[in-house]
């Protein structure tokens, strides 16, 4: 093959690298003078990366994605987790997005082309690459959508909810100081945005942008996985319809619901850690006072319950009193406590009930479209689901109530606890019992008692936030659990007889005259027993949240633990409720399962993001069958390209040990009955490494020869009047040309070749890089330099 002996490009510049980089396909900027290279992990070093120090460690494992501009100054470099298998620039050139394959699964990372950062990353399925691809990309492309955003409905939820007072967001919590003491260089830096909660990682979602961004469609692999912004999934090789669209922002709306529900409840058992921390330290002082004295932690608790109630005590009580609370213990314990309570009422009322109630918004908008049928027909709802959904939100909501009561509760039982000590610890520290500056008692001993059952021994947030190895716990309600019951009214009596089966009073059914159940209770009763023994004798049931929160009936749950050495001098309003810990041994947590708020929001997170998904309908195909693979043709040996409303083709393929240029032409490939023609070339003394459409004028290959490597060009409009005519046929394949017409030519000529430039000898990194060598196209009005 003859190549013209001048330099018919001119390079824009020439930069030396330190090291090997890779130029994909795509990676120049559509609307910008911006390059992507990327230099691929080591992974001799990643297996290796124990040798690693200092802030060089994990580079191995990473693919280095750096950002040029095509006069030789770096923009940015950043590390992608695993090996980067597609590329793609927004229709903007805004976002850079990546495909990316590790041991981790498949993402495509959606990269900000001003920073760097990554705004989003999306999982894929995990056989969407083809392991027997042999180093080759994958295709990926951004288009625009033919419909754009509909103009928000007048009444619909998103307009009620944009008329609302804004969610207040949470951001994630800050990480443990572990050296408070040390100077904070990072207090000048600029704080990372906050990114979503990992739970929400593959809930469907719009990619954010301060700027509402078009809703233009990812595809990747043969254009048959579409994700509309990049991170939405629509059904395989469909363009979304106006429902569709709504439904997107609607679970856009309740992926950023659900992201400040899951932050404030991080946030609100991170502040009870802390006051419980604070609590804990307290107690195992007062636990250690006992313990040098021979008494067991139950025996303590009720000592402390005695000196409250008759103002004696033993030595314990006074040394923990005396020596180990001083007014600086105390304060920081009240400040504690009141922080921790205070912002997870505030979590409450202004972050997470909030969302809850605009997620019961969007549902019944979504409730409404089940039952519309222009919505129908286009999506796939079922009213039934959507109901069960919002009573899952109403139950949460519920939970959240009784979870802001019971903060408010503790909140105030601890206040007064405070007040107790304070009063104890100046009234024992006055000399003279008979002066008037004793202090006097304002605490509310009702609300000291239940900090000393609840708060002091155990908090009642236990049940919400238990002690677990995983946090947050995984687990979901059942399906079978009645999450938001709707008891209808029932009769009189009915619930006499109800409450008198509760009290063990025999109830008159066929009675004229029915006592009420205090009467009845009263008779019952022996004149002997005092209150003290009512209270003992007494079970305690699992009421409703909706009562008074003081537990003023916690009790023993049954007579047997008077045999197991309890002292007879312990309360049974501290020592025998079935809330005591263990003295010695641990336990299993016993879990209250429709308790725990993770638990509920984790079934939220499953049945929402099933109700969506459900509506926009599967991903039909297997993933592997998704990449462009119809024939054995390498996919840097092919390329396609529109021109004037007809469609060309080429490709190149190898036969009895020679490579052969095949090239298509479909006139107005929008009409059935259309002319094709096609022409074939040889390439004898060099050898085609790959090859694509520059304009529409002329094609690019990249040839190797023994002295080295060109950059060619040849025109193909100019050899339109010298291809063969197919006969006219339905439709004409070039898989189909390249079948029928393989032998039927017996002299082929060369390809006429129009420009081309050397570009040097062939490269020894070829090999090390494990990828097909192929030629990145940009845009055309700059990388047209040209020498005539």
């Amino acid at each position: 093959m003859i190549f013209p002996d001048r330099t018919s490009f001119t390079p824009l510049s020439t930069i030396p690298l330190p090291s090997s980089h890779i130029l994909h396909p795509g990676s120049c900027n559509p609307s910008m003078d911006l390059i992507v290279l990327l230099s691929l992990p080591n992974t001799t070093l990643s297996a290796n990366s124990n040798l690693w120090k200092g802030k060089g460690k994990e580079v191995g494992s990473k693919t280095q994605v750096s950002l040029w501009r095509t006069g030789g100054s770096k923009v940015w470099q950043v590390g992608v987790e695993g090996d980067v298998q597609g590329l793609a620039w927004s229709e903007d050139g805004l976002i850079l997005s990546l495909l990316s394959s590790s041991s981790n699964g498949n993402f495509v990372h959606h990269l900000s082309v001003h920073t760097g950062e990554i705004i989003r990353s999306v999982p894929l399925p995990s056989d969407l690459i083809d392991e027997d691809r042999k180093g080759r990309w994958v295709d990926m492309k951004w288009t625009v959508s033919q419909n754009g955003w509909a103009k928000v409905k007048n009444g619909s939820a998103l307009d009620i909810i944009d008329s609302l007072p804004t969610v207040t967001p949470v951001d994630p919590p800050k990480p443990p100081n572990q050296l408070p003491f040390m100077r904070q260089t990072t207090l000048t830096q600029t704080s990372p945005k906050p990114t979503i909660h990992p739970s929400l990682s593959i809930f469907p979602a719009l990619l954010p942008s301060a700027i509402p961004l078009q809703p233009d469609i990812l595809q990747i692999g043969s254009f048959e996985y579409s994700l509309l912004t990049g991170t939405f999934t629509l059904p395989s090789n469909s363009e979304p319809t106006q429902e569709i669209l709504e439904l997107s922002r609607i679970s856009d709306k309740i992926v950023h619901l659900l992201n400040i529900i899951l932050r404030g409840i991080e946030n609100a058992e991170i502040h009870f850690r802390e006051g419980e921390k604070q609590t804990m330290i307290c107690r195992e002082d007062l636990e250690t006072c006992a313990k040098q004295q021979a008494m067991s932690i139950p025996d303590v608790h009720s000592d402390l319950f005695r000196f409250l109630m008759t103002g004696r005590s033993g030595v314990a009580v006074n040394e923990w009193m005396g020596n180990r609370l001083t007014g600086r213990t105390i304060t920081k314990w009240d400040q504690t406590l009141d922080t921790s309570f205070r912002t997870i009422q505030n979590l409450i009322i202004e972050s997470i009930s909030p969302a809850s109630e605009r997620l019961v918004l969007l549902l019944q908008e979504m409730r409404g479209w089940s039952r519309t049928p222009k919505y129908q027909t286009q999506l796939h709802l079922n009213e039934n689901d959507i109901s069960k959904a919002i009573d899952l939100v109403l139950g949460f909501a519920k939970l959240l109530e009784g979870m802001r009561r019971d903060a408010e509760h503790e909140l105030t039982a601890a206040s007064e606890f405070m007040k107790w000590l304070k009063y104890e610890i100046a009234r024992a520290a006055s000399q003279d019992p008979s002066s008037d500056d004793l202090p006097l008692p304002t605490h509310d001993l009702k609300s000291v008692w239940s900090f000393m059952l609840n708060g002091f021994v155990r908090s009642s947030f236990h049940d919400h936030f238990p002690y677990l190895i995983v946090r947050p716990p995984k687990d979901t309600l059942p399906r079978d659990h009645a999450t938001y019951p709707r008891i209808s009214t029932r009769s009189l009596d009915d619930v006499l007889r109800e409450t008198s089966q509760v009290l063990k009073i025999d109830h008159p059914s066929h009675s004229a005259v029915v006592d009420t159940p205090s009467v009845q209770a009263n008779e019952s009763l022996d004149s002997d027993n005092t209150s003290m023994d009512m209270s003992i004798s007494m079970t305690h049931e699992n009421h409703d949240d909706d009562g008074d929160l003081t537990p003023t009936g916690i009790l023993s749950d049954d007579d047997e633990e008077e045999d197991e050495g309890i002292s007879r001098f312990s309360s049974p309003d501290t020592v025998g409720n079935k809330y005591a810990l263990p003295e010695e041994d641990e336990e299993e947590v016993k879990r209250v399962m429709e308790k725990e708020p993770w638990v509920w929001a984790n079934t939220l997170i499953r049945d929402l993001e099933g109700l969506v998904r459900s509506a926009v309908g599967g991903v039909e195909g297997d993933g592997a069958g998704r990449i462009e693979r119809d024939d054995e043709l390498e996919l840097n040996l092919r390329d396609k390209r529109l021109v004037d409303g007809g469609l060309w083709e080429v490709v190149i393929l190898e036969q009895d040990g020679l490579q052969r240029l095949w090239l298509l032409n479909i006139d107005n490939a929008n009409n059935s009955l259309t002319i094709s023609k096609f022409a074939t070339f040889s390439s004898s003394e060099a050898r085609c490494l790959s090859i694509r459409f520059f304009d529409d004028e002329e094609i690019v290959l990249l040839m190797e020869s023994e002295n080295g490597r060109y950059l060619t060009t040849f025109r193909y409009p100019n050899i339109s009047d010298e291809m063969v005519e197919l006969p006219i046929q339905k439709k004409w394949r070039l898989v189909d040309v390249v079948s029928e017409y393989r032998d039927a030519f017996e002299v082929i000529p060369s390809i006429p070749i129009s420009r081309s430039r050397y570009l040097g000898p062939t490269p020894q990194s070829d090999g090390i890089l494990g990828r097909d060598p192929e030629i990145a196209g940009g845009r055309g009005e700059e990388m047209d330099g040209v020498e005539e």
